[in-house]
């Protein structure tokens, strides 16, 4: 059994030092190119922040996209508009004057995106979801989150100072 704690604390540990390093990379990108999407091995992640892809991807969900040129009809794409980033499917090809644009509708939506979507202003091709890891993300980008963290940090580390203290004097 005490083998069993030391493999899940272990591997909590390298957890942690993993999300760190990846957050690090990511915040380091954001300030040094401040207008490109910051992104890992050529991956970038979003948060849904609609319901205008149910059921395919709810609110709350991280998408993860990668660059592609080969978009075709009913393929899902995260895209820039003005300072937003949408994800939606695309619904059909456009061509004028020789170049193409992207005309996106979400899965939940009676019409399509007025906007034409061109190739820049692509940021990827839907890869996976993973569900609820957003709602996870944003809550703790709150004041609320923060404190909750800090506080459930805080017990985890007096209760483990007390376990030290408590098996220092038998």
């Amino acid at each position: 059994m005490e083998i069993v704690k030391k493999i899940g604390k272990i591997l909590f540990y390298i957890v942690l030092v993993i999300m760190a390093l990846y957050s690090t990379f990511i915040i380091m990108q954001k300030i040094i190119w401040r207008d490109k999407t910051p992104e890992f091995m050529g991956y970038k992640n979003f948060i849904i922040l609609t319901g205008s892809m149910k059921p395919t991807l709810n609110s709350g969900d991280i998408v993860v996209v990668k660059e592609s040129k080969d978009i075709k009809e009913n393929d899902i794409i995260s895209f820039k508009v003005d300072n937003s980033v949408i994800t939606h499917r695309v619904y059909d090809i456009y061509k004028e004057n020789g170049k193409i644009y992207y005309i996106t509708k979400g899965d939940a939506n009676t019409g399509t995106d007025t906007e034409l979507i061109s190739i820049e202003d692509i940021e990827g091709k839907y890869c996976f979801r993973i569900p609820f890891l957003g709602n996870v993300i944003l809550f703790l980008q709150k004041p609320s989150g923060i404190v909750l963290l800090f506080g459930i940090l805080g017990i985890y580390l007096l209760v483990s100072f007390l376990k030290s203290t408590k098996s220092q004097e038998k």
